[in-house]
């Protein structure tokens, strides 16, 4: 029996072994395309996500409609993927070493998202509180490590919180800078730093560029706000970044807020929010405001500088939704009261 099937196999194989030596070619080239990775991205139009999942508020009051992430979708670089981007007319490839700063890996990349998502939502607060006159306190402020310049002598980390500089404790970017002020060239300086709830000791040495003396560095302060009334983002791992900062500021106002500002509708918008209340620039309006009206919202809030480029495509594609453009959370609430 098994010798039979055996001749069976063995005469299939040279009867048809050209055939099988395609497919075989076709598969490797398929495995090769779908696994082969460059340092690109394709971006693609995106969707939307209701805040009302993401953003929890003590004793919230209720919204009939919703306000919503807007983001683009964005493809890892295999070879399939950038083949394909060629192709499909709403498909874009782009360098990763546009959001690289110098070689910095990755995993620095999204470390810094991180950083950023954690400003904004900081600062979303801050500013949804002021314009609902609540109270508030700013407990204190993280001095946070944003970037590591690639001929720095340190092992300090993007993300790490700094919490002392030469055994003395530090509170602000001011206090850094104080710390840092009689350290000559050549020396060693000592950091201690947080980093996901543990302590570690780094340390990084001084040295000169463009006259100036520095650890070779940029730190940016992520401050810490607390209220009675409690605030609980829960954001999935893969969503960082900044351009969701007046949207989550819109959710927090409209849930400490009796007046419902949604009226019912789907709004959907991008754009940061810095702590004086100013709406930011954002990447990739044109992927937003796609997945924005694919999933049929009413709104789209676009900061100003991007507002131009948005009308365009709206006009281009004849989408039918309504374009707010914002310069400030004030300016916003007030254009959201036309609707």
């Amino acid at each position: 029996m098994i010798s039979k099937l055996y001749d069976s196999f063995t005469k299939y194989i040279k009867e048809n072994y050209k055939f099988l030596i395609v497919w075989m070619l076709i598969l490797s080239v398929t495995v090769f395309l779908s696994f082969y990775e460059v340092d690109y991205e394709v971006y693609t139009p995106g969707s939307i996500t209701n805040l009302e999942d993401r953003i929890m508020v003590e004793d919230a009051y209720k919204a009939k409609g919703s306000f919503n992430l807007t983001y683009v979708n964005a493809k890892p670089g295999r070879l399939i993927n950038v083949l394909l981007s060629y192709v499909i007319p709403s498909w874009d490839l782009v360098d990763i070493d546009s959001s690289r700063i110098e070689n910095e890996d990755y995993e620095e990349i999204i470390e810094r998202g991180k950083i950023d998502l954690n400003q904004v939502n900081e600062n979303a607060m801050l500013v949804a509180f002021d314009a609902a006159n609540k109270d508030y306190t700013i407990t204190n402020r993280d001095v946070t490590v944003y970037y590591v310049f690639e001929d720095a002598k340190t092992n300090l980390r993007v993300g790490d919180v700094i919490v002392e500089v030469n055994g003395e404790k530090i509170s602000s970017l001011s206090d850094v800078t104080a710390r840092l002020e009689d350290v000559s060239v050549g020396d060693e300086v000592t950091f201690k730093v947080k980093r996901d709830g543990k302590t570690y000791t780094r340390d990084g040495k001084v040295y000169e560029s463009e006259g100036k003396k520095i650890i070779g560095m940029y730190l940016t302060e992520v401050i810490n706000v607390k209220s009675d009334t409690l605030v609980e983002f829960n954001y999935k791992n893969n969503e960082s970044g900044a351009s969701g900062g007046l949207m989550s500021t819109l959710e927090i106002y409209n849930k400490i807020t009796k007046k419902d500002i949604t009226k019912g509708l789907t709004i959907a918008g991008t754009g940061t929010m810095n702590a004086d209340g100013t709406v930011g620039e954002i990447g990739g309006v044109k992927y937003k405001l796609k997945g924005a009206v694919k999933k049929g919202a009413d709104a789209f809030i676009v900061p100003t500088l991007n507002y131009e480029e948005a009308k365009e495509i709206k006009e281009k594609e004849g989408y039918d939704i309504k374009l707010i453009k914002a310069d400030t959370f004030s300016n916003v609430l007030k254009e959201l009261e036309k609707l």
